[in-house]
């Protein structure tokens, strides 16, 4: 681990008679010991604004995870908005990403099935339709009330919510958009039973 300390002056409008105050940033980077990620840590100190507690971000933010390999297979629309979902995560906008995941998830929907009314007769098109089953339906209904909680009430997750939440978005992807080409070209080259003569 190696840190670096750093003090900066930080300026407050309209106090120019005020001494300036000044706050202490230092910088950690950090590597794992599993799977050798590098992480930069930086805390930030300002005891007069501060009261002592210190402030802790991290770069990229815990929040942020890979975008799946097989994302380029998405629509393109799909695949543009889980771009920028991704960003948001990476920002460690929580509630920003799950409101882009709820609204991945109507774009999915509409996709397949049309514009069939409220959410839950989306989800049920989904599931007459033969793209989720009942108990994938009730997973969704999930995410989606997340993302409504998100949206509607500002709710604010924690990193571990947001990544359940991007589980299942991506779940649903890879299932109505990714796996039946993969079928279909593992068929191609699986070769067939050879029988034994009779």
């Amino acid at each position: 681990m190696v840190a670096t300390r750093n003090w900066q002056e930080i300026e407050i409008d309209g106090d120019e008679d005020m001494a300036p105050i000044y706050s202490q940033y230092i910088y950690d980077f950090l590597q794992c010991c599993g799977c050798d990620c590098i992480t930069m840590r930086r805390t930030t100190h300002c005891p007069e604004l501060m009261q002592d507690q210190t402030d802790t971000e991290y770069f990229p933010p815990a929040a942020s995870r890979r975008r799946p390999n097989w994302d380029t297979q998405l629509p393109s629309p799909i695949f543009k908005l889980l771009r920028e979902v991704y960003l948001a995560l990476h920002s460690d906008s929580r509630r920003l990403a799950i409101m882009g995941a709820r609204t991945l998830v109507d774009m999915a929907i509409l996709d397949k099935v049309g514009d069939v009314g409220t959410f839950e007769q989306k989800l049920k098109a989904l599931e007459v339709q033969g793209f989720i089953g009942k108990r994938n339906r009730e997973v969704l209904a999930a995410a989606l009330g997340a993302g409504n909680a998100a949206t509607h009430r500002g709710h604010d997750y924690k990193t571990q919510q947001v990544n359940q939440v991007m589980d299942i978005v991506e779940n649903l992807f890879q299932a109505i958009y990714v796996l039946e080409k993969t079928a279909e070209d593992l068929k191609k080259v699986t070769p067939p039973r050879k029988r034994p003569p009779k």
